[in-house]
């Protein structure tokens, strides 16, 4: 569909709802009218709106002394209550065609329900500070890992660069860069960290001595501090 199309269905639709919403706060006014009068009105004002820059303010006092030469009335109030109105119900009829016509975002993986991971690490346990054997301590036998997804934690977090931590109980906190952005992540604190490959879910679990745990879109791993 070419621009021109366009701009003439928008000047159509434009048109017909402003001379919609003129003609029904005339009615509850109970003031004189015509019809075509109040169509031309509505034309003239949006042609004058679709110029660029100055034309919504040149519009709207046009619009005043069309709807008051059209029905009779008063300049003020009542030709000027009827434009005020009728523009701002026009302005929310945009507002609900815009929400209605834009898609719904779709919530990333890290926003389902998941069970709170263990976030036991303590410098007793010889496996604390070695990631693969908490992971391999921490899956119960017999458990179905479930399917991978399209990326994998260390996928997310390739360009992540951890500038320091603070172990200091539920007051903990993990500080990242990633695209020249700094994050401060509280622990247990959902945060939103734009990467290259896009934005996900990070929550901190722990901070321990020379890692600090986190949940990546569900999905558990560990970042080096040293």
């Amino acid at each position: 569909m070419s621009d021109i199309t366009v701009l003439i269905i928008s000047y159509a639709a434009r048109t017909a709802v402003l001379t919609l919403l003129l003609w029904i706060m005339v009615q509850l006014q109970k003031l004189n009218y015509s019809f075509p009068g109040l169509l031309g009105s509505a034309a003239l004002a949006c042609a004058l709106d679709t110029i660029p820059y100055f034309g919504h303010y040149l519009a709207v006092p046009v619009l005043y002394l069309c709807i008051w030469k059209v029905t009779q009335a008063s300049l003020m109030p009542d030709a000027v209550f009827t434009v005020v109105i009728s523009y701002a119900l026009m302005f929310g009829v945009k507002v609900l065609l815009l929400t209605a016509i834009l898609p719904t975002p779709h919530p990333l993986a890290g926003d389902r329900d998941q069970s709170e991971p263990s976030a036991s690490m303590t410098t007793d346990s010889p496996d604390a500070t070695d990631p693969a054997a908490a992971d391999a301590t921490n899956t119960p036998k017999g458990s179905v890992r479930a399917p991978a997804p399209a990326k994998s934690a260390d996928e997310w977090l390739n360009d992540v660069i951890v500038k320091g931590a603070t172990e200091n109980g539920d007051k903990s906190t993990l500080l990242l860069t990633a695209q020249k952005k700094l994050y401060t992540l509280a622990l247990n604190k959902p945060t939103v960290l734009q990467t290259t490959n896009g934005a996900c879910h990070i929550r901190l679990l722990n901070v321990s001595e020379n890692w600090a745990m986190v949940e990546v879109n569900g999905e558990t791993t560990y970042l080096r501090l040293h």
